[in-house]
Order: structure tokens, then sequence, then C-alpha cells
């Protein structure tokens, strides 16, 4: 047999269906050939023949497009995590300079509530209201803790609506999300409450870091006067 009539052999015994199927699966096998490529592009049959270069390009600037979302979503929320860093930084120096007890009060009313972008910040202590007068730090029956979060050391989510209106008091009709965390104080149970009027300040799928770490510094401070 004639070398033209073998290699006309072998052409008829090819699955062309079967080989069509093969490359549309995976493209890379043409696109990564060198040689195979260099010959599509010599064959001249211009009318037949697909601009592999324009997939391969189309490919390419799909895969860019991709990346380059990623990274702006990264960088997003590099910038978010910056932001709520320098809120809590701002908020623990506000706790550290409370000179009192009834200071600290009032600047977890105001200015630490402030410096976090929340609208309402309320600490209570189990069986023990240690002032007076109060707007932030107020005593509350046992266990609340327990029934706000049962086993768990915290929450971050839409309100609880059986607890806003004691929790919030008169505000708490427009409040939408809130984060809470257990507390310690001096042997107290107590816990944290922040609540905003931004649905999706405080989510399920947040971190709790800053918000325990909120809760520890003002453990600490308030231990100092309660003890």
């Amino acid at each position: 047999m004639s070398q033209s009539a073998a290699a006309q052999s072998d052409v008829e015994a090819i699955d062309y269906p079967a080989l069509r199927d093969l490359v549309i699966a995976d493209p890379g096998l043409i696109l990564g050939d060198p040689v195979v490529m260099k010959a599509l592009f010599e064959s001249g049959d211009e009318g037949n023949v697909v601009d592999l270069g324009a997939v391969a390009r189309a490919r390419l600037q799909t895969e860019i497009r991709r990346l380059r979302k990623g990274q702006e979503t990264m960088i997003e929320m590099a910038r978010a995590n910056l932001a709520a860093q320098a809120q809590t930084h701002n908020a623990v120096l506000s706790i550290m300079e409370a000179a009192t007890l009834a200071d600290l009060d009032k600047k977890l009313a105001g200015r630490v509530a402030q410096a976090l972008g929340v609208d309402v910040l309320k600490v209570y202590i189990e069986g023990h209201a240690p002032l007076k007068s109060a707007e932030a730090i107020l005593g509350s029956a046992p266990e609340l803790s327990s029934a706000l979060l049962g086993p768990y050391a915290e929450r971050l989510g839409p309100i609880d609506r059986r607890y806003a209106d004691a929790l919030y008091g008169p505000r708490s009709n427009r409040m939408e999300s809130e984060a809470v965390a257990a507390m310690e104080i001096d042997g107290h149970p107590g816990v944290l409450c922040m609540a905003s009027r931004d649905g999706k300040m405080f989510r399920p799928e947040q971190g709790a870091d800053l918000v325990h770490f909120i809760a520890r510094a003002i453990e600490r401070r308030m231990g100092e006067w309660l003890r």
C-alpha cells in the first residue's frame, strides 16, 4: 500500500464525531499544542478554520476579568476590615479614658457607640445594678445571657424581637440588626448588646472577633470599680 493510500485509510478510520466531542470538552488539547496550532494557521483555508487565537484571547480576557473582580472584592474586604479596626481602636481608647464608672457609662452610651457606628449600646449585669442612674450600664434579671444566647458566646444578625423592647427601650422598633456577646464582670454574668438601624450592620456570617474585643475591654475596665 502506498504512503498516500495508507494516510487516506488512517483518515477514514478516525471517528470524527468522537474527536469533535473530545475537543469541545477540552479545547486545551488543541490550544495547548503549538504544532497543531501552527498547522491550522498555515492551512490557508480561512473559510473553514476557526480563529483559535481569538478563542484563546477571549478565554484569557474572561479569566482576567474574573481575577480582577476577585481582586476588587478582596480590596473592599480589606478596606472594610481596616475601617472596623479603626472604629474599635477609637472605642477602646474612649473606654480607657473613663475616670469613673459613671463616666464610663456616659462614654458607652455616647462616644463609644458613635465610634462603633451603632445606634444603641447597653451592658447588662445580671443581679447587680452598680449605678443608681445610668444610660448604658444596667442591672438585669438572672439568666439574661442564657435567654439571649443559649449555649453560644455571641450572636450577630437580625434583631430578636422577643427581647428588643426590654434591651433597647423606645428605640427598639427602629433597630434592625444587633450584636450580643456574653460577659463576665467581677464574677457577675453579663451581656453586651449593640443595635443598629442598618439591617446589614451585623450579619450571622460576620466574624465576632472585634465584638469580643470590645466586650473584654469593657469587662476589665468595669472590674476595677466593681471590686
